[in-house]
């Protein structure tokens, strides 16, 4: 099983990085340790992100971090994929997130969001996003 840290194609911006900070320091003083570390390449008592869903994320940036979860390579991005996704973005239920986002940006219904359909992603995600802030 490959772990959230794996799925990475490219370096942390400094906001992503403060996200996964956030997201995996479970006791709070700001240092990643070995269980915390084991926790997150376990998949076990990942606290949700406060922050993010209080932050404004332009298209570019919600495109970099879920183009950034293509754990295999393939160019798609897979219902595990967008998990792990919606879980960066603080998601408090990222697999029903990533249900509804394939169900509305999958046109094809092959089980994977393409390059072409990326756009209305990011569409469900600001508009989720946005119903959420207001």
């Amino acid at each position: 099983m490959e772990g959230h840290f794996l799925a990475l194609q490219r370096p942390l911006s400094e906001k992503e990085a403060n996200l996964v900070l956030e997201m995996r320091d479970i006791n709070g003083d700001g240092v990643l340790d070995k269980q915390e570390l084991m926790a997150d390449l376990t998949q076990i008592n990942v606290k949700p992100c406060t922050t993010l869903p209080n932050m404004h994320l332009t298209r570019e940036e919600i495109r970099e971090i879920f183009t950034g979860f293509d754990i295999d390579g393939d160019g798609f991005l897979n219902k595990n994929e967008l998990t792990q996704a919606f879980g960066m973005v603080g998601s408090y239920a990222p697999l029903f997130k990533a249900h509804y986002a394939m169900v509305h940006a999958d046109d094809d219904g092959d089980g994977l969001i393409s390059e072409s359909e990326l756009n209305k992603l990011i569409d469900y995600v600001e508009k989720t996003n946005r119903r959420r802030l207001n």
